[in-house]
């Protein structure tokens, strides 16, 4: 039997997004953060833990904005057709790099 999972506080100390997934990871790595139908077989799934999903924001932020160099806050667009899994840690991670991100759904 797996341990309950650990809450975030919600007294405000997590300000923004990206806290709230490596919060996730240090306290809950092994909980799944995403659960989806396997493509080599229909009757099982498979799983994305809580810290592989914040490595892969990691990992996006590193590569739109090595370092953290060029300016703050640039705000970018990006037209794009991938899956939810993918579209919120693309989100996540360019939040995490300093990119302001706004989405539009069509």
């Amino acid at each position: 039997m797996s341990s309950p999972p650990v809450l975030p506080p919600l007294d405000g100390s997590i300000i923004v997004f990206p806290g709230f997934v490596d919060f996730q990871a240090q306290h809950n790595p092994d909980k799944p953060w995403a659960v989806y139908p396997s493509p080599s077989s229909p009757t099982h799934t498979k799983e994305i833990s809580y810290l592989e999903f914040s490595d892969a924001t990691h990992r996006i932020a590193h590569a739109v904005r090595p370092g953290r160099n060029g300016p703050e806050q640039e705000v970018v667009a990006l037209i794009i057709h991938i899956d939810n899994i993918l579209n919120v840690t693309l989100f996540v991670g360019m939040i995490r790099a300093g990119i302001v991100v706004s989405t539009s759904l069509l």
